[in-house]
């Protein structure tokens, strides 16, 4: 049963001063914490920490609900993060000053009576040395009409909430794209994947309220100057990612398949255009799709598939890199690409997952450099095929972890560098 420290800045002309208290709140449910005026609660409730070179990143959201009958604007959202000894190791803040303000990168900050909205929490990255034990955050609150200073040290509603970050390092995948790859998208804090909005799926069902995209990726065909089609590309087959195979990442068992939905078209200006299907087909823009559960209990979707190019069936046991379909251009897609993501059950929604993937090459220009364990994100440009890893010096000693990739790219330079 999760202790949650929460503190309160009651109404200044309820007392003489500006007073702030602490409470312990117990909430089995992992729900709304109750207080004064406004609530708020975690999702997820204790985020993953994802690792890449030298950084901490952690991905999650705050939802904000007025139970009061005043309208209240968010002024000033402050972070303190302490190590597991509970001492301060640095603070953060984003508040109104600055023109425009960076506090207007969260996007909506009225919360009307009765209201929701979801704060994507902006702290998302923290170097190595930080000990992210617990991240305390405070959200201050003016009543609508009521100025707050710039930089705002009292207000007239304060809510915190302690949020403690667990450590998470899967099993690595192989990438289910081969030869050159761009991660046109994928969950980094600007990334349509990380930006769902939860406040619908919450007032619908609180236990609803997680995204199973919270770490996924949009996986497209590319070449070294970025291309990513050829020639007109409203014609579907002129882009590279379409009708490239698509592999299993990891063994396991198929325990969802779709292949026979049509896929879509492009219109004259370049707007992708689905066909007319009956909503039950399709009700979550899936398009042809293969679900596949690992060992672990993870569960990869792989999803806008070619219809009838699916080449296994559910109950079919997969191995690592087989063969299970083609990219097409169906379902919830603007362009033909492999969306790919891991949930922590088959279910949807689901709660995403962070992935790291095995054995690829980063490529950077000329550049590329082995990664025997890594995560990777929007932008990126990966490189898998047995091919590359084998010429690789030492492949066959390599282990997971950032010293095997510093080994890597060592063996490596020694021998492409000089190209």
């Amino acid at each position: 049963m999760a202790c949650i420290w929460i503190s309160i800045v009651f109404h200044a002309n309820d007392a003489a001063v500006t007073q702030r208290q602490s409470v312990a709140v117990r909430d089995n449910k992992a729900d709304f914490q109750r207080r004064s005026g406004i609530q708020i609660v975690r999702r997820p409730d204790r985020p993953f920490i994802e690792r890449r070179n030298g950084q901490q990143l952690i991905n999650f959201d705050l939802l904000i609900k007025n139970v009061g009958t005043k309208t209240y604007n968010l002024v000033s959202i402050k972070l303190q993060v302490f190590d597991s000894g509970d001492h301060l190791e640095l603070e953060r803040e984003l508040n109104e000053n600055g023109r425009p303000p960076a506090l207007d990168m969260i996007g909506e900050r009225l919360l009307q009576p009765s209201k929701v909205f979801d704060v994507f929490q902006p702290f998302y990255a923290f170097d190595s040395a930080v000990d992210v034990s617990r991240m305390h955050l405070e959200l201050l609150f003016m009543e609508q009409g009521h100025a707050a200073a710039p930089a705002a040290v009292t207000a007239d509603e304060l809510v915190s909430v302690d949020v403690r970050p667990r450590s998470y390092n899967p099993v690595a995948f192989s990438l289910p794209l081969h030869g050159l790859v761009l991660v046109h998208d994928g969950h980094d804090f600007y990334s349509h994947h990380r930006r769902y909005n939860l406040v619908a799926r919450y007032e619908a069902d609180p236990g609803s309220a997680v995204s199973a995209n919270l770490y996924a990726y949009d996986f497209m065909t590319t070449t070294s100057a970025g291309l990513l089609f050829k020639g007109d590309p409203n014609r579907k087959q002129n882009w590279l990612s379409y009708g490239e195979p698509i592999f299993a990442p990891a063994d396991g068992l198929v325990i969802e398949m779709v292949s026979d939905l049509p896929e879509n078209t492009f219109t004259s200006t370049g707007e992708a255009q689905s066909p007319s299907l009956e909503e039950e087909k399709d009700p979550m823009g899936f398009g042809n799709h293969v679900k596949i559960q690992h060992a672990d209990g993870r569960v990869s979707w792989l999803l806008h598939m070619q219809p009838n190019s699916i080449r296994v069936r559910v109950g079919d046991h997969v191995r690592a890199e087989q063969p299970i379909g083609k990219v097409g251009f169906s379902g919830d897609s603007l362009f033909p690409h492999l969306h790919y993501n891991v949930t922590d059950s088959p279910n949807y929604p689901s709660q995403g997952v962070p992935s790291y993937f095995k054995q690829f090459v980063r490529v950077l220009g000329e550049r590329r450099i082995p990664m025997s364990k890594s995560q990777i994100d929007t932008g990126d440009i990966v490189e898998l095929g047995d091919e590359l890893i084998r010429q690789i010096p030492g492949h066959g000693s390599l282990v997971s972890g950032q010293m095997s990739n510093k080994i890597s790219w060592l063996a490596w330079q020694c021998r492409w560098g000089s190209r």
